[in-house]
């Protein structure tokens, strides 16, 4: 490889490096705050769908379609 293909590739390397370092704490934040959400998104669903099984009879699998589903729209949801 000459010389100034070996200098490009260490250069877009180092960048590469350096701009996946300076954005790791700001994943970092966001992955925690999307964990809470996730927390009182599941906790909430899982509370409501126990309160509609009291009404009716509903299968193991048909109540976690139910969490899941009601999951997904809840954080989809705009705040």
């Amino acid at each position: 490889m000459s010389r100034r293909a070996t200098t490009l590739s260490s250069g877009i390397l180092a960048v590469g490096l350096i701009a996946g370092s300076a954005l790791a704490p700001v994943a970092a934040a966001m992955a925690a705050t999307d964990a809470a959400a996730m927390k009182k998104a599941t906790a909430d669903c899982k509370a409501e769908v126990k309160e509609k099984a009291k009404y009716q009879a509903m299968s193991l699998v048909a109540r976690h379609k139910m969490v899941k589903d009601c999951v997904k729209e809840s954080l989809a949801r705009p705040h």
